[in-house]
């Protein structure tokens, strides 16, 4: 055991350490006291120089070293008046039993200090159903120890994993669902909005897992073999699925459920059909208004009004008969089946994706209502929806569409959010508070960080300049259902892809 330190300061919500020299703490660091039966576990969260030598002397060294004149001869490096000053805040009480908890007392005055061990963390369990997020973590070094969470838990209570560009939110998602395809115990559904989820040629994704061919399912414009294609029907489309993707004024809305209420399914046709005559029966649509909605909506879907007033599919994707009818069941049986779906969003506007996710969420959505109302919902496996576009999603309009709804309520029907973003600050303090999982990667932004760390299950007050100084990989989970915030690494994909893909083993990475 490497003692680095020793206790001579502080309180139950922090402890002074003097460092031994040479021992190189930096923040982020995990460190043990063990206290007869009893183990604290701490981790640094600031380093200071400190001293008990006149100040004058201090400069009149530094002066000497500076210069050249006699250089390091008024202090001695081995005296022990210089020394650094080490904070540490509480993680856990660990009682011989293996019981942990929060921290209810102090180890005594003067304690030696050692850093952590993967032995320190023998309390922790594997539980059912889990996922793997990363290695657990100590400064900068990654410890022989998997972290994993009940994946039913977390995702029934939504997570959000935020961070700036380049910090590896998209890697954190792959090794996610790596392990998830293992077992296909949920279903999850992805926006793939830059084609790297998939992956395509040489480049690692989940297709080369080897479970892909019973647990991932693709939808692309242009699909590999043996994937599918994606194409939807519109009358699949119901009005509610464009609220909170596309801008609508009031008139707009009004619009749109007057002829959803007039044409049911056949509504979105039926709106973009011009005909000037039966236009003039809706005395409660302005002209003006059914003009701009029309060329909104046809942008939108990529539909052209051909001389006849007739609307035609310009983009394969979606078309108003025949192909597509059953697309959007079809995605949902397959999250209920436990499978991951990736929706290629790389060939399509975002909009266009984004309103496929709302249509399949809220299929699943009544699905699971139903299945709770008739006693059914404890057989059915946990869904998960990834939203890259979680700001944009989860903004403003957040309540008027059904991510707003899963967000709400989605708990109760085992259905839950995996929110991505660079902007949590955007997110409402509504959603961003009752996000029971928070995987917080590096951020040098202030304002971010301080919106995550008010609103995490556990006091990260403490740790401002250590979220800001995260590499890509690290990262802090915090989650109502851990009692002390994780700081784990998380492995390249690549890695992971490669080592696992020739034989598939449900072992620990």
């Amino acid at each position: 055991m490497e003692i680095v330190g020793s206790i001579v300061a502080g309180g139950s919500d922090y402890l002074i350490i003097r460092e031994k020299k040479g021992s190189s703490l930096e923040l982020g660091e995990l460190l043990a006291v063990e206290d007869g039966d009893k183990k604290y576990l701490y981790v640094v969260s600031s380093i200071e120089y400190k001293s008990i030598l006149d100040e004058n002397r201090l400069y009149t060294s530094a002066g000497t070293i500076i210069e050249g004149i006699n250089p390091k001869l008024e202090i001695p490096e081995d005296d022990l008046k210089l020394f650094r000053k080490v904070t540490l805040v509480p993680l856990l009480e660990v009682l011989n039993n293996n019981i942990y908890r929060a921290p209810r007392s102090i180890p005594s005055f003067l304690s030696k200090v050692r850093r952590i061990e993967s032995s320190d963390f023998s309390f922790l369990e594997i539980p059912k159903n889990r996922i793997f997020l990363g290695k657990i973590r100590s400064g900068s070094k990654a410890l022989d120890l998997n972290y994993y969470m009940n994946g039913e838990e977390m995702l029934s209570h939504h997570v959000i994993i935020a961070a700036q560009t380049g910090r590896g939110k998209s890697n954190m998602v792959k090794v996610m669902l790596w392990e998830i395809m293992n077992y296909s115990n949920f279903g999850i559904l992805i926006l793939d909005v830059h084609n790297e989820y998939f992956g395509y040629g040489t480049q690692k994704g989940l297709k080369d897992h080897p479970r892909a061919d019973k647990a991932l399912v693709y939808y692309s414009k242009s699909p590999p073999p043996g994937q599918n294609k994606l194409v939807v029907n519109l009358k699949s489309i119901e009005p509610e699925d464009l609220l909170g993707i596309i801008e609508l004024s009031e008139p707009q809305k009004d619009a749109i459920n007057i002829f959803a209420r007039d044409y049911k399914r056949e509504w979105l046709k039926e709106l973009l059909r011009e005909d000037p005559e039966r236009d003039k029966e809706f005395k409660k649509i302005h002209a003006s208004t059914l003009r701009a909605l029309r060329r909104k909506l046809g942008n939108l879907f990529r539909i052209r009004i051909l001389e006849d007033g007739e609307p035609y599919c310009e983009d394969d994707v979606f078309c108003f008969e025949g192909a597509g009818e059953t697309t959007i069941s079809d995605i949902a049986d397959a999250l209920e089946g436990g499978k991951v779906v990736i929706i290629d969003g790389s060939t399509i506007p975002d909009e266009t994706g984004l309103i496929i996710m709302s249509a399949v969420m809220r299929e699943v959505f009544n699905r699971y209502e139903r299945y709770k109302n008739e006693g059914l919902l404890r057989d059915k496996v946990q869904i998960g929806v990834v939203l890259e576009e979680a700001p944009r999603i989860l903004g403003e309009l957040y309540d008027k569409n059904i991510f707003g709804r899963i967000a709400r309520e989605g708990r109760k029907f085992k259905i839950g959010l995996i929110a991505v973003t660079q902007m949590a600050s955007v997110i409402p303090d509504e959603i961003l508070a009752n996000i029971g999982t928070k995987i917080i990667m590096g951020n040098e932004m202030q304002k971010e960080r301080r919106k995550l760390i008010e609103n995490s299950p556990q006091d990260l007050s403490a740790y401002n300049y250590i979220i800001a100084g995260l590499e890509k990989g690290e990262s802090i989970v915090t989650s109502i259902f851990s009692k002390f915030p994780v700081p784990i690494y998380t492995p390249l994909f690549d890695d992971i892809a490669t080592k696992r893909a020739d034989k598939f083993e449900p072992v620990f990475f």
